[in-house]
């Protein structure tokens, strides 16, 4: 059993569950919040607890330690998870970097290329020491707050791809997430594809922007994987999951992979990797949201989803024009420049490389 604490950042509903979950199973956690969302954080940094309910793990879990320092967060951790969007990341790493040292290991949930925009910056601020930076498709958990220290844990994943950076590294790391998670943690190939592999911004964006009539009309009580995934919706997401399976071939390797069966449902490929004890398609559709156009289905997953692969797409020589239209069209939706202020290559460390050079990096 891994005998050190283990530094969890971020404390919204995937930080909170991880906290639980791990502290639940044995091991010691450090929770930690950025000072800026202290007052949300009170709950749990004055009492220390986080309730997980619902399914899996269940009971009150006592944590190591809750904080918004994240020196006392990092104390003597050698593996520190980052559970955040992908829209909170910069403002994480920037706290996190001058307490990075060799033998640290970072792992991002769900990364959207956040180990390429770590490493970026790890190369900007001048810190070169020997840090493993790792990315994750997908987090453990489909899970929702229930209270302001509690959370229900709703579905499961039954698999999670990681890869580190380079991925010759990669066997550095699985068998530690192998421990924390047994049976799920596979070999995500390289970060790219792990990134790739994310259904997020395959399957939120074609949901939600198909469907924003109902989103705006409903002020809120819309449910997508119930009355959104029809047959249209359902086969846009299967196009644009094609578009990004040709992008991994390119670089030499396959995204996650799914039956044709897997599309043909509300859940579509979702309620492939996420799993219920019975009626996995009910849990999901009672899932709701999104509940406007801000909704993190638009405003991250095509940023900071979408906009990379995009970009990824013209250098390696993959069309991508559903992709392209997505974020064009979501862009007109929210009246946002998603091509301009998204993660773009520059941002995550890879503008000037060609594909060759973009392989050998991610690869080792």
């Amino acid at each position: 059993m891994l005998n050190k604490p283990l530094a969890i950042l971020g404390a919204g509903d995937g930080g909170r569950t991880m906290a639980a979950d791990l502290t639940l199973a044995g091991y010691d956690v450090h929770l930690y919040e950025h000072p800026r969302f202290q007052d949300a954080f009170a709950p749990i940094l004055e009492g220390g607890e986080i309730e997980l309910t619902g399914i899996g793990r269940t009971g009150v879990a006592r944590l190591k330690r809750a904080t918004i320092d994240i020196g006392k967060a990092l104390e003597d951790v050698e593996l520190i998870h980052v559970v955040l969007p992908a829209f909170g990341h910069d403002l994480f790493f920037d706290a996190l970097i001058p307490h990075l040292d060799d033998g640290h290991k970072v792992v991002v949930w769900a990364g959207d290329f956040g180990s390429l925009r770590l490493k970026h910056m790890l190369r900007e601020a001048g810190n070169d020491r020997d840090i493993l930076v790792a990315e994750a498709n997908t987090l453990p958990y489909g899970t929702r707050a229930a209270g302001p220290s509690t959370q229900s844990l709703k579905l499961s994943a039954a698999r999670v791809a990681v890869a580190a950076l380079p991925a010759c590294r990669t066997d550095e790391l699985l068998p530690a997430l192998a421990e924390l998670w047994a049976g799920v943690i596979i070999d995500g190939g390289n970060v790219i594809v792990t990134a790739l592999s994310n259904l997020n911004p395959i399957c939120h964006p074609p949901g939600s922007l198909l469907n924003v009539g109902r989103i705006q009309w409903s002020e809120g009580e819309f449910y997508m994987y119930r009355e959104g995934i029809t047959e249209a919706p359902a086969r846009v997401i299967r196009a644009m999951y094609e578009e990004t399976a040709r992008l991994g071939r390119a670089l030499g390797r396959e995204v996650i992979q799914y039956e044709d069966r897997d599309f043909r449902n509300p859940g579509t490929i979702m309620a492939s990797v996420f799993r219920a004890p019975f009626d996995t398609l009910r849990v999901i559709g009672d899932i709701r949201g999104p509940s406007s156009i801000e909704s993190r289905y638009i405003t991250e997953d095509l940023p900071y989803g979408l906009v990379p692969i995009s970009q990824l797409g013209d250098v390696l020589e993959v069309e991508t024009p559903l992709i392209d239209a997505i974020i064009t069209l979501g862009g007109y939706v929210c009246e946002r420049d998603f091509w301009r202020e998204g993660r773009t290559l520059d941002r995550i460390g890879l503008k000037g490389m060609d594909g060759e050079t973009i392989k050998a990096f991610v690869e080792g």
